[in-house]
C-alpha cells in the first residue's frame, strides 16, 4: 500500500557583509503539522564576531516557519469545516 504525504521545505541563509555565515532549513509536514528546523554555521569566525545579527536571522527564519505552520493550520481548519458542512 502506498501512502504519500505533502511537506513544505523552507531554506534561508545569513549573510554578513556579503559573506554567508549560516544556513537554515525547515521541513513542515502538512499531514501531521510537525516541523523540524535546522541551522548550521558556515563561517565560525564571522559568526563569533556577529552573533547578535546571525541569531536575529535565525529568529526571523523561525518566525517565517511559524507563519507557514499557522497558514497550513488555517487551511486545514477551513477544509475540515467545508467537509463537515457537506
Amino acid at each position: 500500500m502506498l501512502k504519500t504525504s505533502k511537506s513544505i521545505t523552507l531554506s534561508g541563509q545569513s549573510y554578513i557583509s556579503g559573506t554567508q555565515v549560516a544556513n537554515y532549513s525547515a521541513n513542515i509536514n502538512s499531514d501531521s503539522g510537525s516541523s523540524n528546523i535546522n541551522s548550521s554555521v558556515i563561517n565560525q569566525d564571522i559568526y563569533d564576531a556577529n552573533k547578535k545579527e546571525v541569531r536575529q536571522d535565525l529568529a526571523d527564519f523561525t518566525t517565517a516557519v511559524y507563519e507557514v505552520e499557522d497558514q497550513m493550520d488555517s487551511e486545514t481548519t477551513t477544509t475540515d469545516s467545508t467537509k463537515a458542512a457537506e
